[in-house]
Parts: structure tokens; C-alpha cells; sequence
């Protein structure tokens, strides 16, 4: 019914805030999320058709910050807000496929691109069998992120990186030194392979 990070979502809001409170705000998110849809428009290009998908995935994620700001003030709801976002960033990430125990670096580049091919624009700067550089030019969720009223949110949308690829493999060094999300025009990335 829900998605995976949904349902973490409304844990993470039932040890903040409790149970009928949760119950109270996530009934109402989920019959205001009911009756919005981001429609698919046959003249939009690719990318606004890939956003579109993202702003429809997390417009209960709006909708649900917007009824805590209404309930909470503004400290107490970004608190609940980081958490849910530090929570269950990476239970989004569960579609990017994990390496099997025989697989080296050069399987980790298509596994990369499939996953992120539909939430980034990037160029990819190196591929080599130890070395995976790319530059994002946009990133997709972040742009969607800001279309539905979370701007403040997308602060800690790199942290979610950070943390999902410092577990992703132990052989799998992670470095990001330039951010949309922190106002870069880009975001860098470099992913190498530690023997």
C-alpha cells in the first residue's frame, strides 16, 4: 500500500509525536495527497516527465511536513523532518542494486547509472576499473523536492549519500566535494576502489 519509506516515515513520526497525533496528521496527508496528481503532459521532455514521477512519489512527504508545520512550530517539525529524512532517505535508495560478493568496480558504474539515470542528469568524467567520477548537472529530486515546498529539507539530501554509500562496500571510498543541495552549481562525486 505505502512505500517502504513511508512506512519508516510513520514509525519515525510515532516515537516523535505518538500514536494518535501520527495517526491524526498521517490521515489527513494521505486524503490531502489523494486528490493531487502531477500529470504527464505528452509536449514535456524527458527530464520534466522523470520529475514528474518523483513529485507524485513524494507529495505525501509535503504534504505531511505541511500538516506538522501547522500542528508544530517551526524548530520541533524540522527536528521530526531531519529525522524522517535521515531515516528513511536510504530505504529510497533500496533500488540501487548492491554488489554480489564476485563483482569488482567495473560492475558498479552500470548499477550506478541505472538506479540514478532516473533522478540525475550527469556527465561521467572517468570510468575506469578503480575510478567512477561523475558531475551532476541536475539533480532531479532536489529540483522536485523544491516544486513541492520542501527547499528547506533539501539541506540534508547529500547527507542520505553519505551515509548510504559509506555502508554500500567496504571496498567503495565515496567523496563529494561540490553540492546542489548546498549551492553549488553542480554536485561532484568520485567513487574509488580501495584493494
Amino acid at each position: 500500500m505505502f512505500e517502504p519509506e513511508y512506512r519508516a516515515s510513520f514509525g519515525v513520526l510515532r516515537r516523535e509525536i505518538g500514536f494518535w497525533s501520527t495517526l491524526q496528521t498521517t490521515i489527513s496527508a494521505i486524503l490531502k495527497s489523494r486528490k493531487s496528481q502531477f500529470e504527464e503532459n505528452e509536449n514535456d521532455n524527458v527530464s520534466t516527465r522523470k520529475k514528474n514521477v518523483l513529485k507524485n512519489h513524494f507529495k505525501l512527504f509535503a504534504i505531511l511536513y505541511k500538516e506538522l508545520k501547522h500542528r508544530y512550530d517551526e524548530e520541533k517539525t524540522l527536528n521530526i523532518m531531519h529525522e524522517i529524512v535521515i531515516q528513511c532517505g536510504p530505504i529510497f535508495m533500496r533500488g540501487f542494486k548492491l554488489l554480489g560478493p564476485h563483482d569488482d568496480f567495473s560492475n558498479f558504474a552500470p548499477i550506478y547509472k541505472e538506479f540514478e539515470s532516473q533522478n540525475l542528469i550527469f556527465d561521467v568524467i572517468e570510468e575506469s576499473s578503480h575510478r567512477f567520477e561523475i558531475v551532476i548537472r541536475r539533480c532531479l529530486i532536489y529540483e522536485a523536492f523544491k516544486e513541492l515546498g520542501l527547499e528547506i529539507l533539501t539541506q540534508w539530501m547529500c547527507d542520505i549519500a553519505f551515509l548510504y554509500f559509506s555502508d554500500y562496500h567496504p571496498a567503495i571510498k565515496y567523496t563529494k566535494d561540490q553540492m546542489i543541495a548546498k549551492g553549488d552549481k553542480c554536485c561532484h562525486e568520485v567513487f574509488t576502489w580501495q584493494n
